[in-house]
């Protein structure tokens, strides 16, 4: 669905010459790829009102004659539904719910108005109704007679299709799971259930119902005791270092108690080393003698408690024995399971994915008679088969791997042929190794530093002088502080850091130790190398260290290889022209707060191949409480910075810049037009001064998380017509495929007023391929859609670590990196329970923020690494 920013401002900002307008100019030298995609066509009634009402669903206190606004979404969509049930509404008035404050309904109702439930416990008050909507809206844009995009009635039909599956679905995140389809039972105490997601999209010409499955984890509705027992392995009091890992794992978790009859329900912040006798309550009891006065004798008293809030609003903690909780159900855990490490069977094929969608439509039976909100607007959907296009593949990048030597490109992989662009020297390199079991793994490591040595020869990376692991270096701050503090003393420039550790925890802590030494306190460049992932044959292990080579090559300022951009950008480059590349990213935890920051990443080019690169981090947080900023609030500071760093490198600044920014949702791209934009320029201002001698900007939103996929269809040749065309069917593994790389769409399924496309650009070795959706917010080079799908596709080969083309830009894939690592070295988690204030967890996240209400910090890196590939 096209986003806020389009439909508001589209005639505002067309009027500028220098902002992205649709120009589709098919090469005649791209060949043709037919694909499927999982969007399917719609129809409906042209000319049906949409009404609109504002609404409040109110309680009768269960202590007083007071009315009380009922909260949570689950809550409000039973009682609604009690009102339809009860007919509460005129045969003749279809109203459907959002679960918040809107009724929606195609006929006109009074207002305002207050419905009072049977049992006289519930009320619903029909406050006031805006002016209606129409689908001839939706018509009116299909047939180009109005360039206005009818976000609200979009909105309200997708609504209407939600509800009208309600009583054969649970929606949880957007996310819409059915009721009769068994959960599948993981280990550990936990669960996952096959669900999809829906979503109408407008395009030029047509409307489409987007559907895409999911497959979710949950926590298992069970005892606490029982979760406990499967996490640590048996039925026993967990030791504290387990109490740390099972707070990691449940906060935020929500359980209901025994005696709540299971009802209320509690939040849970950490787990409390204190027993049951050791926690007493404001009247002086234990919680041992409370809850024998409650009539529950507790039998698990050595087991330890845990803190928790309750979901009553209430703004004071309090403890629970875990005798007396169980889990909740319907709750998402979205963190990674380590045991269940996803295996070729894991991920479903194109094949199974194809079926998968197309059995969930079948099941949706949106079509049927007894959808009753469906019929009303005479709304269908055509389900025989996927929305059939066409998509262009794009031609491959000419990269260098020295100035006469050209790398083979296969399959989307980039294989080097034994040479490296610009091989850096190290004058001196250690190889250190982090953590246990040394002597046990000695073999492996003198093996490794073999072949890593024997290859860096042969791509002529001259090393001076090694220093070999001769013990290992303890999982702690001081002993890695005393280590690299030594090799700094030493001048040694360069670490190759190998980990081991019992745990996954165990090794994040020591890359931070490592990354905290190396990136800020010495300023000595480290490659950290997982011993577990180290093969054990020697061609893999080879592969292994070829791959190790490219970063290592990389951070110390080498060139691995030159993608030649010039063929992409055509005519849009003179030899007078200086191109920059920037990528931006920002992820943010789940409650963002001084102790949880977000974290954004600007990464800049040093040169106009790309094949350099320097990043700027900053972490951002509010003020006071908890709320998240998308923008980015230091981006004219680090633009500047990176500036800077692209002239130190070439002498004069650049006179294009070509800016790629991830993170943003539909929603957002407004935020990014009215506050980074002008961010951006006035980097500039201080830059280049006079608004005459700025750079021409062109601005992409990269989005990787949406729901749009592609498949091919190879059919037997007997199952073509005579004329090449065919229909898809239900066939057997492998003729159901990925799309191809390079392969670009721009029709059918795009938004008309603005340039926008989707593009794969990498192979997907497993599962389903995902590309990129890319969207020209801003075009003041004024380049054509072809460059601007070239450059895009051609940028994904520019990553210096990878072995393969990437999902996105080279500069945005590195500004991922760089988010995530750096969020290591900003906050650690091993400390938030008992840094976090009572006030900051319980204070809600602002709906309506300000950029003053938030602040940033740049991290500050050791001087000799500033402009360095640091944590990408």
């Amino acid at each position: 669905m096209a986003s806020n920013y389009y439909n508001q401002s589209n005639r505002e900002i067309s009027q500028s010459s220098s902002v992205a307008s649709w120009s589709n100019q098919n090469s005649s030298l791209n060949r043709i790829e037919h694909l499927f995609t999982n969007h399917f066509t719609c129809s409906f009634d042209k000319d049906t009102l949409l009404y609109q009402y504002d609404v409040v669903i109110e309680e009768l206190g269960s202590r007083s004659n007071d009315w009380y606004e009922v909260k949570g979404r689950s809550r409000c969509s039973h009682i609604m539904q009690s009102f339809i049930h009860e007919h509460q509404f005129e045969p003749n008035v279809p109203v459907w719910y959002d679960e918040q404050k809107c009724l929606y309904s195609t006929a006109y109702i009074s207002t305002p108005e207050t419905k009072v439930s049977e049992n006289g416990r519930n009320r619903l008050q029909i406050k006031s109704s805006t002016d209606p909507w129409s689908t001839n809206d939706i018509n009116e844009y299909m047939n180009g007679k109005t360039d206005a995009y009818p976000h609200d009635a979009i909105r309200i039909l997708d609504t209407l299709l939600k509800r009208s599956i309600q009583d054969r679905i649970k929606v949880i995140n957007n996310k819409c799971y059915f009721f009769n389809e068994q959960s599948e039972d993981l280990m550990n105490g936990f669960e996952q259930r096959h669900g999809f997601i829906q979503a109408l999209n407008l395009s030029s010409n047509r409307l489409t119902l987007n559907i895409q499955t999911k497959l979710t984890k949950f926590y298992s509705p069970q005892s606490l005791l029982d979760f406990i027992d499967k996490q640590i392995g048996e039925r026993r009091i967990p030791s504290d270092y387990e109490c740390k890992q099972l707070t990691r794992i449940l906060k935020g978790c929500l359980v209901v108690t025994r005696q709540s009859n299971w009802k209320t329900s509690y939040e849970i912040v950490q787990f409390d080393r204190r027993r049951p006798g050791e926690i007493y309550t404001e009247s002086g009891d234990s919680l041992i003698e409370y809850y024998e006065k409650k009539g529950f004798t507790l039998t698990q008293t050595d087991f330890p408690c845990i803190e928790v809030y309750s979901q009553n609003g209430s703004n004071s903690s309090c403890h629970l024995p875990l005798e007396l909780c169980r889990i909740k159900e319907w709750q998402v855990y979205d963190e990674p399971i380590p045991e269940l490490q996803m295996n070729d069977e894991g991920l479903p094929t194109p094949e199974n994915r194809y079926n998968a969608i197309m059995d969930t439509l079948a099941k949706c039976d949106y079509n049927s008679s007894s959808n009753l909100l469906c019929r009303r607007l005479d709304f269908k959907i055509v389900t025989n088969e996927m929305l059939e296009l066409d998509a262009r593949i794009l031609t491959l990048p000419e990269i260098q791997t020295n100035p006469s030597n050209r790398a083979r490109i296969d399959n989307g992989r980039i294989y080097l042929n034994g040479n490296l662009f610009e091989p850096k020297s190290i004058k001196k390199l250690a190889i250190a190794y982090f953590g246990t079991d040394y002597q046990r793994n000695k073999g492996l490591v003198n093996k490794f530093h073999s072949i890593l040595r024997e290859m860096m020869r042969n791509f002529n990376i001259n090393i001076q002088h090694v220093k070999l692991p001769e013990t290992e270096i303890p999982n702690d701050m001081h002993s890695i502080d005393e280590y690299v503090h030594s090799m700094q003393q030493q001048q040694y420039t360069f670490v190759v850091c190998i980990m081991n550790a019992n745990s996954q925890n165990d090794l994040t802590q020591l890359k931070r130790c490592i990354k905290t030494c190396g990136t800020i306190l010495y300023g000595i460049m480290t490659q950290c190398a997982i011993l577990s992932d180290m093969p054990r044959d020697d061609k893999k292990l080879g592969n292994y260290c070829e791959n190790l080579i490219r970063k290592i090559n990389f951070k110390n300022d080498g060139c691995n290889t030159r993608v030649n951009l010039d063929l992409a950008l055509g005519n849009a480059k003179s030899k007078n022209d200086s191109f920059m590349f920037f990528g931006a990213d920002v992820i943010h935890p789940t409650n963002t707060s001084r102790q949880h920051p977000s974290i954004a990443v600007i990464v800049g080019s040093g040169d106009s191949s790309c094949s350099r690169t320097a990043a700027r981090i900053c972490k951002q947080y509010p003020k006071h409480g908890k709320c998240s900023m998308e923008t980015i609030l230091g981006m004219a500071e680090m633009v500047e910075q990176l500036l800077n760093y692209n002239r130190q490198l070439n002498g004069v600044l650049p006179n294009k810049i070509v800016f790629y920014r991830d993170g943003i949702d539909d929603g957002q791209f407004r935020k990014i037009h009215d506050y980074e934009i002008p961010a951006i320029r006035q980097a500039f201002t201080n830059i280049y001064g006079d608004e005459t001698r700025h750079p021409l900007l062109t601005l992409i939103i990269v989005k990787k998380r949406h729901n749009t996929r592609f498949f091919t269809y190879n059919p037997n040749p007997d199952q073509s017509s005579s004329n090449g065309n065919f229909r898809r069917t239900r066939r057997p593994p492998r003729e159901t495929d990925n799309m191809s790389i390079g392969a670009v769409i721009d029709t059918t399924i795009v938004h008309r007023n603005h340039i926008n496309f989707y593009l794969n650009s990498h192979n997907a070795f497993q599962g389903v391929n995902r590309p990129s959706h890319y969207h020209v917010l801003l075009n003041g080079i004024g380049l054509t859609t072809n460059q601007l799908q070239l450059l895009t596709f051609h940028l994904c080969f520019a990553d210096p670590r990878s072995s393969a083309a990437e999902a996105i830009p080279s500069v945005v894939h590195q500004a991922d990196i760089a988010a995530l690592n750096a969020r290591n070295l900003f906050y650690n988690d091993d400390n938030d329970a008992s840094s976090t204030s009572t006030v900051d967890r319980r204070n809600p996240s602002s709906q309506n923020i300000s950029h003053t209400d938030c602040t940033y910090e740049i991290l500050q890196v050791h001087e000799t690494l500033k402009n360095r590939p640091i944590l990408s």
